[in-house]
């Protein structure tokens, strides 16, 4: 068989000094060279594969894999971390055709590591060629047979026996990448009523201005004045106006039951079934929200209240694909039938990037946008926060609370050692459940 050499390969790599490097290793090549990514659509016209560094993107270059993979099948070697085996799982999963770990041998190593996965790629799309002509040709058999016979005839082949719409489905996560990329899913939008609230807030504005807004939305209205006269801050008298609420709740305050209120509306699915899932989601926000802001406070961090925010937003990515799955089996894109357990383990899997990719469609700040990406990861993040640690113990205190569908146990050893990162002991920690439970049960907040 003839081989084809493809050699326009594009090199994704942030150090200069190391893409001087590459140049020279791989000289025989036809080499384009990318030293930074703007999440925009990448032009790969002429491609024919591509070396991808993990110091690329703050994602380690898994946002820029996903956005190749969504869009066309050209071959990516990622280059992996030495100590972070996980980050190669994960590539593989998304779609890297292979990888190679960055150690001080890498350039000795690199050449024939990309001439391997090229004459691989090259073999794969000559058996492809292969299998579709072979099932054209069986197809043109069919056609003659049936003509012959005048009726149906019988195809050897594993394919006839699915139904027409599952033998075009694509694995979940590709297919999800590849909508989401090609704008066929319907984005969430971000509540506008926290943004302009947060601006008010920014400004200094006096509470019959942020009473005003408020007013605008008789749900969070009503919530809000629920709130006030909830026995968490209800006294002898009880509020009736939005204005008073606010007084009784303080302006602090307010921002986050607004916060909380209004991404309650987020939490909606087209499938019945999920809206069980997304309650218990939802629940579990709001008291991760709860423990990560009480975690800074002890901790004595500078903005509890944006850690307040940060916890609120951290599992946001399994809500945004627990969205798109619903609209896809809608469409009868992907398995209707998806159990219980195949989902919660992809939600886990996927969770953060997904997370991440939102939040920056939105124009969050990039410390909130990593907090939704490694919450559950931390010996995966580049930059471990104090912010992050304080989301991350929320996260497993609101889980240990049982806020949610979880139920951790107490003694957990990562509950432990992630509070001793962030400077808190035992008791802290005992502290903030016990106040957790307060707090979810007196607020007033309706989870139904």
């Amino acid at each position: 068989m003839l081989r084809v050499m493809m050699n326009r390969l594009l090199i994704c790599n942030s150090q200069r000094n190391e893409l001087d490097s590459l140049q020279v290793v791989l000289s025989k090549y036809t080499l384009h060279l990318m030293a930074s990514w703007d999440n925009k659509p990448v032009n790969l016209d002429g491609i024919d594969a591509i070396i991808l560094d993990v110091n690329f993107t703050q994602a380690q270059g898994l946002d820029f894999l996903m956005e190749v993979c969504s869009k066309t099948y050209i071959p990516v070697l990622l280059i992996t971390p030495p100590d972070d085996p996980q980050c190669a799982i994960e590539a593989r999963r998304i779609g890297a055709f292979n990888y190679c770990v960055k150690t001080g041998k890498l350039n000795s190593v690199l050449e024939m590591a990309v001439r391997e996965m090229l004459f691989a790629f090259s073999d794969q799309r000559e058996l492809k060629r292969t299998i579709m002509a072979q099932k054209a040709r069986i197809a043109e058999l069919e056609a003659q047979l049936k003509a012959k016979t005048g009726g149906e005839a019988e195809v050897p082949s594993t394919d006839k026996a699915l139904p027409t719409n599952q033998q075009k489905r694509a694995p979940m996560l590709q297919e999800i990448a590849k909508r989401l990329n090609s704008g066929e899913i319907n984005l969430p939008s971000f509540p506008s009523i926290s943004l302009e609230m947060d601006r008010l807030v920014q400004r200094d504005a006096g509470i019959e201005e942020i009473a005003v807004l408020l007013r605008k939305d008789m749900v969070i209205s009503a919530k809000l004045i629920s709130v006030a006269n909830s026995p968490r801050y209800g006294g002898l008298r009880q509020s009736t106006t939005v204005d008073q609420a606010i007084n009784v709740l303080g302006l602090s305050t307010t921002k986050e039951y607004v916060e909380i209120i209004a991404n309650r509306a987020l939490y909606m699915a087209r499938n019945p079934k999920y809206q069980a899932a997304l309650k218990d989601l939802w629940k579990h926000g709001v008291a991760c929200a709860h423990a990560s802001y009480r975690i800074a406070q002890l901790a004595k961090l500078s903005k509890p209240n944006e850690v307040f925010f940060m916890g609120l937003m951290h599992d946001i990515g399994k809500l945004f694909l627990m969205q798109i799955i619903s609209e896809l089996q809608a469409r009868d894109v992907i398995d209707p039938a998806t159990s219980k357990d195949t989902l919660d383990a992809f939600l886990e899997k996927h969770h953060g990037l997904f997370g991440r990719k939102l939040l920056e469609i939105w124009k969050l700040p990039p410390e909130i946008t990593i907090v939704a990406q490694f919450h559950d990861a931390l010996d995966q993040s580049t930059s471990v926060t104090r912010e992050l640690l304080a989301v991350s113990l929320g996260n497993l205190l609101a889980k240990c609370a049982g806020y949610g569908i979880y139920n951790e146990k107490r003694d957990d050893p990562l509950m432990e050692s992630t509070a001793k990162s962030i400077g808190l002991d035992i008791t802290s920690i005992q502290k903030v459940l016990n106040e957790l439970t307060v707090f979810m049960e007196e607020t007033g907040l309706s989870f139904d």
